[in-house]
């Protein structure tokens, strides 16, 4: 009974945002919620408005812990639950321009084939937006003197540095994860993961191992990234590597990154390699057409699965800054610019960001910010805020923009 109570106890201290400790342990309950309005020109002959969530920083709810165990040890925990504030779901909605892929998706790829497996593939990333319930983060490790070691889903080491040195630190309209978005270029966090994570004297190393359990299509992963910061300057590099579930080397990431402060400016800048030679989605599309397509025509669609494969992986190169200027104690104003160019010209792109931020308080602000996307050759990207994918524009080469306003609130 008294075991009962004492968890009853702890609940409803967590569900008030208490902090429940003794002289020893801590635990926390968290969250953002960021709402408001978008526009989004390039999805078709009108302006799309509507009520969305995530613009800037992620609707979040989390709770953390940590407890003493001996001096210069601690054990630690968190999770973090993913939610959109428009709908109340963990999951994200059919995006405004459905699940239609580019029409640089199918190159090389005969009419009648592409015809029978769009709607796969259409299905295939409507179910990529499907949330779990401890998307953002889930995880426990143990603090010692000579650093941390963490198991669980945690966020790899070159998005940690991608986010670092992000002018809008992967939100607003105007970042440049929105061309990155599907199918996926960088990994943002890694599922079955061990990461050890080290920080001195402004030194900071992270290393990562994700196991693929044997899943269809995402095998071994490793990551690693290095910084250094002292005074206003701040540098960074990391990497990530993904092996397919065939062994293959697929998804890869090298980012060099770097920032300085000065009085109320802050210039940052970063450098991405992105290569994806062998696709994870590779052994699925395997898979799905071998069980799927009829007996006399398995062999031409596997080979269509081959060729949207290999147009689905990345080769190219980002190159991505900009400069913060605080105006005062209660605004601040961030403008980028990134320029993407890929091996796959129709991929080439180049992306300028605005935005505006106005503090309530310390905890509660407003947020403007817009984007001008110019879609290369045959690219169909439209701006992307973070956590949501938004859809594709119209037709290839066409430039997109958005507009957002919305009310960030932390607890």
């Amino acid at each position: 009974m008294k075991k009962q109570l004492s968890l009853l106890a702890l609940a409803a201290a967590a569900s008030l945002g208490a902090q429940a400790q003794s002289a020893s342990s801590s635990i926390n309950l968290f969250g953002i919620v960021d709402v408001g309005v978008v526009a989004i020109d390039g999805a078709g002959s009108k302006t799309r408005r509507f009520v969305s969530s995530g613009q800037q920083v992620g609707s979040r709810l989390g709770v953390r812990g940590t407890e003493e165990i001996a001096p210069g040890w601690k054990a630690m925990f968190t999770l973090e639950h993913q939610f959109y504030a428009d709908t109340g779901s963990q999951s994200q909605q059919t995006p405004v321009t459905g699940t239609t892929l580019p029409e640089w998706v199918f190159a090389g790829v005969p009419l009648t084939v592409k015809g029978a497996l769009a709607p796969t593939l259409g299905a295939t990333l409507n179910a990529s937006l499907e949330n779990r319930f401890w998307h953002r983060q889930a995880w426990a490790g143990i603090v010692t003197p000579v650093g941390a070691v963490l198991g669980g889903r945690q966020y790899s080491p070159a998005f940690a540095t991608y986010g670092r040195f992000d002018p809008h630190q992967a939100g607003n309209v105007g970042n440049m994860l929105t061309l990155f978005a599907a199918p996926t270029g960088i990994e943002v966090r890694i599922d079955n993961s061990v990461q050890y994570v080290a920080e001195k004297g402004g030194l900071r190393l992270n290393v990562m191992v994700g196991a693929g359990e044997g899943g269809l299509g995402n095998g071994r992963f490793t990551g690693i990234s290095a910084g250094y910061a002292v005074g206003g300057f701040d540098i960074g590099v990391g990497f990530n590597q993904r092996k397919n579930s065939d062994g293959q080397t697929a998804l890869e990431n090298t980012i060099v990154g770097a920032s300085y402060a000065f009085g109320p400016h802050k210039v940052t800048g970063m450098y991405m390699q992105v290569k994806d030679a062998n696709s994870i989605l590779g052994p699925q599309l395997r898979a799905s057409i071998g069980a799927s397509a009829p007996a006399p025509l398995r062999a031409s669609f596997l080979a269509a699965g081959a060729q949207i494969a290999k147009n689905l992986g990345w080769d190219g190169d980002l190159l991505y800054g900009g400069v913060h200027y605080q105006i005062n104690d209660r605004n601040k104003l961030v403008v980028s610019y990134g320029q993407y160019d890929d091996a796959n010209n129709a991929r080439d792109m180049a992306v300028a960001g605005v935005a505006l931020e106005h503090s309530l308080s310390k905890r509660t602000q407003i947020w403007l910010s817009g984007s001008r996307i110019d879609n290369k050759t045959g690219s169909q990207v439209l701006p992307f805020a973070q956590g949501l994918y938004y859809g594709i524009t119209d037709k290839p080469g066409r430039d997109s923009s958005a507009y957002s306003l919305n009310l960030v609130h932390r607890f």
